[in-house]
């Protein structure tokens, strides 16, 4: 199963280093995976946090981040 599954409903932040890049929050991975294809000349800069209990975070970024945008492309 992939992550955007398993994360379905889970908030997630996607940050960017990039300052005219704003950082959102959205109530699943899926469309913050959205967000980030649509900014995805600047991957290289662009994190997505999956929030989790207690403060955790799985970070997704680079070449994973990647694929997932791919996959999510995919599905539309």
């Amino acid at each position: 199963m992939d992550k955007v599954s398993v994360y379905s409903t889970t908030r997630s932040t996607v940050h960017s280093w990039i300052v005219s890049t704003p950082n959102k929050t959205f109530e699943c991975l899926g469309k913050a995976i959205e967000y980030a294809r649509e900014h995805s000349d600047e991957l290289n800069a662009i994190e997505v946090f999956v929030h989790g209990e207690e403060n955790r975070y799985d970070i997704i970024s680079g070449s994973e981040l990647a694929v997932l945008i791919s996959s999510v492309c995919l599905r539309h």
